[in-house]
């Protein structure tokens, strides 16, 4: 059986499909009207291939990557527009990570945050990946695989205000998009963030990414009120599109504990500071 590293390749575009996505690329970076375009070709590539092919191995960032070409919007951004990805959030944290530098991954899907900051740290400092839904949690590890990149450590389960069980709603359409739900049908392990945090023995934080479809005040509200000053992140940067699922106000959490908002993106991402 060929090993992962191996096995890489096996689904490699051939020269006009991987033309035709560097000029998918190319064209979304081009405002408004290059917007517009790219989705018309992304209209005309489903149409006509039909949905063939489960997935394509490419070289993104100077990492390879098997991405699914369809059914999770992750690794379809990854593949047809890299440049556009949550470039501004991860080039923020991509600038302070050197040395001890410790960073955890909430919703990690495929690795494209937790695979780049690990290859910038090149075998130095901590990265965290957490990853619940099973399919996601196999695709990030064999991404992890084919570039020999060593995570500290990958947590499968859900982030939450307990520790305890959750139900995960799965969506076929969009892996990614899979969150906790009273109608969901997969039962998952939920730990809180400073359960992970202490069973990873950490000492200190950088930076954290939380991106758990509506999650997101469950994920932090508890560990910033629980964590102490020396725990806290000098980071935080979390999805904002699901804020009116919210329950707590950990935004107001976050000012109290010293972050200021650096920063809303286009990709409905929220970077906070802490001032220290």
């Amino acid at each position: 059986m060929k090993s992962p590293a191996e096995d890489f390749g096996r689904y490699a575009p051939s020269p006009i499909v991987d033309w035709f996505y560097g000029v998918m690329n190319h064209i979304y970076k081009l405002g408004y009207l290059g917007r517009r375009v790219f989705g018309r070709l992304n209209w005309l590539e489903r149409s006509f291939t039909c949905r063939r092919g489960p997935a394509l191995d490419v070289e993104r960032f100077g990492i390879r990557w098997r991405l699914h070409r369809f059914g999770n919007v992750s690794e379809s951004r990854l593949l047809r527009r890299p440049d556009s990805f949550e470039a501004e959030e991860v080039a923020f944290i991509l600038d302070m990570a050197a040395g001890n530098f410790v960073f955890i991954d909430v919703g990690a899907n495929c690795g494209y945050w937790s695979l780049r900051i690990a290859k910038k740290l090149a075998g130095n400092g901590s990265v965290i990946a957490i990853e619940p839904q099973p399919v996601m949690l196999e695709r990030l590890r064999y991404n992890a695989s084919i570039n020999a990149i060593s995570l500290s450590r990958i947590f499968d389960c859900v982030v939450g205000s307990q520790s305890g069980t959750a139900v995960l709603k799965l969506d076929e359409h969009n892996l990614g998009r899979s969150r906790v739900s009273d109608t969901g049908s997969l039962q998952v392990e939920m730990k809180t963030l400073l359960d992970i945090v202490r069973c990873s023995g950490l000492s200190h934080i950088d930076a954290i990414k939380v991106d758990v479809e509506g999650y997101e005040d469950r994920v932090l509200e508890p560990f910033l009120q629980g964590a102490i000053d020396a725990l806290l992140p000098k980071v935080i940067v979390a999805e904002c599109s699901w804020s009116g699922s919210w329950e707590d106000d950990w935004l107001a959490r976050a000012r109290e504990r010293g972050y200021r908002e650096v920063k809303r993106t286009r990709n409905h991402n929220v970077i906070l500071g802490r001032e220290e």
